[in-house]
């Protein structure tokens, strides 16, 4: 079997130009960062994941955990990982995981590449070519509860190809007389026969929040994304009992016993594990059985660069439908984010773009993509 001979790490930085700035009700963002973990295996076959979190976070912490996999098998990434995050134990979780994850489905991807087959082939089939998506924008501006930041959304909502997306995320969390302003706008420009989610990014506690979901309750609001902080079990328990909009979450949580404690909680509606951060597409796929076990939809949350997107298509490929089926109530969507990001759509080779009906699976074994290095050293982040 193949062994891992080297593990670097690319970190890609692309500095957004001001007037794009794109934000959340936690503030606004000026960069979009890519933490690429590469290995190498003894045959000279490459594989490619994403970690979530700052480049320098990841970085180091792959330069820390390099000794545990280097030299072992390809396929034992299990067994090393478990002793690597056991003997490691004090690290805690975060960015650590972020690492183990991009390597995680950097070894997935050279797995493929060695047996010449794709991803998801490795991890439980192909349910479909082509996955069909929702567009996240309607991100807050600095016009924030102003005119002008209506005037942005509604910018942004004009955008939306609705022949490609199924659905449609905003961002809200500002207050709830904002979040109706903002849900009102997108149902007048998107029309009733889409979905349309909102995500609070985690900024309210019970009681704001619940007074946001009842306020935008009649616009038909398939799910409210992290309404609270993540920790917030006990929380996100009452406010699901009392709530008139589905609750949905994970992205935050970076290990599989916090997703089984929140789920066993009955505390969420749907479950959205970030692929760059709760363990890579292994932990992904735990995730998801506990989910299963619990009744409980799946919607993975995917963000960050062209590997994270390709992730996600694989692993929503080779999810099962539970409990459906012949009728699905509710296909999972993938997540695709609309706003200006080079670090998804100038680095590789392969075009990753929505067309109708969705997004299709790359062609090819691993995860499909080729790195072209030549257009992504421009995004090279600086030491």
């Amino acid at each position: 079997m193949p062994k891992i001979a080297k593990i670097d790490t690319i970190c890609l930085d692309y500095a957004i130009p001001p007037e794009k700035a794109y934000g959340t009700a936690r503030g606004l963002n000026f960069r979009r960062q890519s933490a690429l973990v590469e290995i190498t295996t003894e045959d000279g076959v490459t594989g490619y994941g994403e970690g979530l979190g700052p480049v320098q976070a990841v970085r180091t912490y792959v330069d820390l955990i390099k000794p545990f996999f280097t030299g072992r098998s390809l396929y034992d990434f299990e067994i090393a990982a478990t002793y690597c995050h056991n003997r490691l134990y004090h690290f805690g979780e975060g960015h650590f995981i972020s690492a183990l994850s991009a390597l995680n489905v950097a070894c997935f991807d050279a797995m493929g590449k060695t047996l010449d087959v794709p991803v998801h082939d490795l991890i439980g089939g192909k349910a479909m070519d082509q996955i069909p998506c929702y567009a996240t924008t309607g991100y807050i501006t600095k016009g924030g509860r102003s005119g002008e930041g209506l005037s942005q959304l509604e910018e942004q909502l004009s955008k939306v190809d609705k022949s490609r997306f199924a659905g449609v995320k905003i961002k809200i969390g500002l207050d709830p007389r904002s979040d109706v302003e903002r849900v009102r706008l997108a149902r007048r420009i998107l029309g009733d026969d889409i979905r349309l989610m909102v995500d609070v990014n985690g900024n309210y506690t019970v009681d704001i929040a619940l007074q946001s979901l009842r306020a935008i309750e009649p616009y038909d609001i398939h799910w409210c994304e992290e309404p609270l902080p993540t920790h917030d079990i006990e929380g996100h328990v009452e406010l699901r009992a009392r709530s008139p909009i589905p609750i949905a979450t994970g992205e935050g949580l970076s290990n599989v016993a916090e997703f089984k404690h929140l789920t066993d909680s009955r505390g969420i509606d749907v479950v959205q594990p970030a692929i760059g951060r709760c363990g890579g597409l292994s932990a992904a796929r735990t995730i998801t059985a506990i989910a299963a076990a619990n009744n409980v939809r799946v919607a993975p949350a995917v963000w960050g660069g062209a590997f994270g997107l390709a992730a996600g298509l694989h692993f929503i490929a080779s999810m099962p439908v539970v409990p459906h089926t012949d009728n699905v109530p509710f296909p999972v969507l993938l997540e695709y984010d609309i706003a200006d990001n080079p670090l998804r759509d100038d680095v590789v080779r392969e075009t990753l773009w929505p067309e109708e009906g969705g997004v299709r699976i790359p062609n090819g074994p691993g995860l499909g993509l080729t790195l072209d290095l030549d257009r992504a050293r421009k995004y090279f982040a600086k030491a």
